[in-house]
């Protein structure tokens, strides 16, 4: 009897130290609308503290003439962007490192794919997400809607 007690006593502290099977992460797939300047997801919701991974597809198509990256950049704090998306243009679109950045993915070139993964903020709440290739801002944005 005390030992069947203490077993299920130790599964359920096991358990609940994290014990169990690791958290699968949330999956986004966020890709661009053709040879547009947008994305084909503008808004998400995810759980506050959830793992999560956001996949950018490129899909311009490969004949396109001219160059047309695309990232997904989602920042902590919105009021952020103009600073960060103006540092980034003058970078050739990619972000630098920044405390006011969330998660970024690296800029995708055409039918190219890139990801991130991160775990959500536990603050519920509109976090923006934009592409900082020069001057695509502007069009491509949207928002992580965190519960």
């Amino acid at each position: 009897m005390y030992n069947k007690l203490l077993l299920t006593l130790s599964i359920f502290v096991f358990i609940a130290c994290g014990g169990g099977a690791p958290q699968e992460a949330q999956v986004i797939n966020i890709g661009s609308l053709g040879a547009e300047m947008k994305y084909d997801v503008e808004e998400f919701t995810v759980k506050s503290g959830s793992k999560v991974k956001v996949v950018m597809k490129n899909n311009t198509p490969s004949d396109f003439m001219g160059a047309m990256l695309h990232n997904v950049v989602i920042l902590k704090d919105e009021s952020a962007a103009p600073m960060i998306i103006q540092l980034a243009e003058g970078n050739g679109g990619e972000p630098y490192a920044d405390g006011r950045i969330l998660a970024m993915t690296p800029l995708a070139d055409k039918q190219e794919e890139t990801f991130i993964e991160f775990t959500a903020p536990s603050k519920p709440g509109r976090y923006l997400y934009v592409c900082t290739y020069i001057a695509h801002a502007g069009s491509m944005r949207g928002y992580m809607i965190v519960e």
